[in-house]
């Protein structure tokens, strides 16, 4: 049923998401509704922005809808007044999920949101991207909102199965990390050390199931 998501609109994608029990929390579907995913899919592909498939240009690919759905549940995110909760997203990618997830967080994670992407055009991408949608926030934005999001989520190029624990924010450990592409059972170390005390690590593992 998870296929069926397809909508016309965001609202409409969202919607199904929900409909089907794919979003089964209610702070995940308001984030999906706020962060439309056609500002993030490839020029050429808009029209099939909120249709429930995978997106690929090049090296840009984006997930079928469904399955960012099964990963924002997985990730058990939290949003609490006065702490904050670090993600780090290896295969950036668009940028998409990095901005639910912020969404979802809210600003006392602004500072600790990090995205690791291998393609340097990928990256450029997402920039744009974000910048988009953005700008469709502030346009958005009325004299009843406080202030439209920010974004100060950290991307650098790289191979995230080459981070030093005992570098800059891996020294402290992620609260969630999410790898975009199947990773080995044997590479498994290498992003499980990079976890807090208590931390969530999702990812496919040896297969395009998740595991967490």
């Amino acid at each position: 049923m998870a296929w069926r998501s397809s909508g016309s609109t965001n609202e409409e994608m969202v919607d199904k998401l929900v409909e089907y029990g794919v979003v089964r929390s209610a702070h995940i579907a308001r984030a999906l509704r706020r962060v439309d995913r056609v500002h993030f899919v490839p020029e050429e592909l808009q029209g099939q922005a909120h249709s429930d498939q995978p997106l690929k240009v090049g090296n840009v690919h984006m997930s079928a809808p469904h399955m960012y759905g099964c990963i924002l549940e997985a990730l058990e995110l939290e949003s609490n007044p006065g702490t904050s909760m670090s993600f780090l997203n290896v295969g950036s990618g668009t940028g998409y999920l990095s901005c639910i997830v912020a969404s979802i967080l809210g600003p006392n994670s602004a500072d600790v949101q990090y995205g690791v992407e291998i393609h340097e055009e990928v990256i450029e991408h997402c920039h744009a991207s974000i910048e988009k949608w953005l700008q469709s926030q502030e346009a958005d934005t009325d004299e009843t909102e406080v202030v439209p999001p920010k974004c100060n989520i950290h991307f650098a190029q790289g191979n995230g199965l080459n981070i030093d624990p005992m570098q800059g924010e891996a020294r402290i450990g992620f609260d969630r990390i999410y790898v975009g592409a199947t990773m080995r059972s044997r590479d498994l170390h290498k992003l499980t050390r990079l976890l807090s005390p208590n931390g969530i690590l999702v990812s496919p593992i040896d297969s395009d199931d998740l595991v967490k």
